[in-house]
């Protein structure tokens, strides 16, 4: 036994009396009578050669044997004895039940926790793509199925920069018809700068979406451009539609509007749709056109017309109405006359903003295509159908 370790845990040379006495006894005890156990000295003892094999076993025996008579021994002092504070350190945490054995181990065991179900992952799709280029008014919308019970995570990891600056935008969520999935949209308090570049990052892959509920990470990004800043008004009491790009006049058509009993609705509305594809071919029909239905027509072809609601409102020429900029006589749309109506499809930008002002219909629903706008900005960062955190 190490001096230094004997000086430190007996305290006198009573104690150590007491404890070789206390071990040689158990030693003797432990092992049969023929057998010779060296004595315990405070030095440490080199044994030199190793003893014959036949006794091998019967040393470790004896060592250990000395070793557990040590720690008891060594307790029993350090209960007595208790003349250092490590002493007393020892025995307090003896008392109370803490482990004094070297052997005993350290560190915490790993519980085994059984696996749950897998969470059902949810699927995020956009409306834009990488290298589109929208008007000003174009709110982000991505599509989530199946939906999100809860947007904290999404929302706190999802970023939207304007030309690499923090954007100052809210998410909104909503479920614009019962067959669809639930939209994401975001916005600022105003229309995006002209000629910006725009990029959202969506590193949601694996984070919740709700309980039991996870992100699929396949989106991960989505970088747009805007274009020039082109915002029309048209106004009910002059007959008039007024273009501006970026803040200047370019041009003012006469229109007509809705009639009494299909009245065209106020409010602020984008562009988002020009044309329509011939069906289940992928190609627009030839010149802007859509095959429109209403009162007293069914698949009519009508050309140049660019779409403001998903409830069927367009800007479009219509060559047979003789009362343009004089009375309001159609289905809801705005009519333009053939040239003006060609002028305007080809001006337009997905994502451009129409607004309406003192007409006779009711005010636009804010869920009717991209009626984001009509939603007060303190609404709208609530967040809609999930709270935003």
């Amino acid at each position: 036994m190490n001096r230094s370790y004997d000086d430190e845990w007996t305290g006198d040379d009573n104690t150590k009396v007491r404890l070789r006495a206390a071990c040689d006894a158990r030693a003797y005890a432990a092992v049969g009578d023929d057998t010779a156990v060296p004595p315990m000295s405070s030095s440490h003892r080199s044994y030199g050669s190793q003893p014959p094999a036949r006794r091998r076993g019967l040393w470790i025996a004896v060592v250990a044997a000395v070793i557990v008579v040590a720690a008891g021994a060594l307790t029993a002092v350090v209960v007595t004895h208790g003349h250092s504070s490590r002493i007393k350190a020892v025995a307090q945490h003896t008392a109370q039940g803490g482990l004094t054995s070297p052997a005993a181990p350290t560190s915490p065991v790993a519980q085994s926790r059984p696996a749950g179900p897998p969470p059902k992952m949810v699927r995020v799709t956009s409306n834009l793509d990488d290298g589109d280029k929208v008007g000003v008014g174009q709110p982000i919308v991505l599509n989530f199925s199946p939906a999100p019970t809860d947007s904290s995570a999404f929302t706190k990891a999802v970023t939207v920069t304007i030309n690499g600056h923090p954007a100052n935008g809210a998410w909104y969520w909503e479920k614009p018809y019962a067959d669809q999935p639930i939209q994401a949209h975001y916005r600022q308090r105003s229309y995006w700068p002209a000629n910006a570049t725009i990029q959202v990052k969506l590193p949601i892959g694996g984070r919740s979406a709700g309980k039991g509920l996870a992100y699929a990470g396949a989106l991960t990004s989505v970088t747009f451009t805007t274009g020039d800043a082109h915002v029309s008004t048209v106004d009910y009491a002059s007959k008039q539609l007024t273009v501006t790009s970026n803040g200047r006049v370019v041009n003012r058509f006469p229109v007509s509007l809705g009639a009494a009993a299909t009245p065209t609705y106020n409010g602020i509305k984008v562009v988002m749709q020009k044309g329509e594809d011939v069906p289940g071919s992928g190609t627009l029909r030839p010149n802007g056109t859509v095959m429109m239905s209403g009162p007293g027509y069914s698949n009519d072809p009508v050309p140049w017309s660019v779409r403001i609601t998903a409830s069927g409102e367009y800007v479009h020429a219509a060559g047979w109405n003789t009362n343009i900029g004089v009375r309001d006589t159609s289905n809801g749309c705005t009519n333009l006359k053939p040239a003006d109506g060609k002028w305007f499809y080809s001006f337009s930008l997905l994502g451009d903003v129409v607004q309406y002002s003192n007409t006779d219909g009711d005010p636009m629903n804010p869920l009717d295509g991209l009626g984001d706008w009509n939603i007060g900005w303190a609404q709208w960062t609530q967040g809609g159908q999930l709270l935003n955190h």
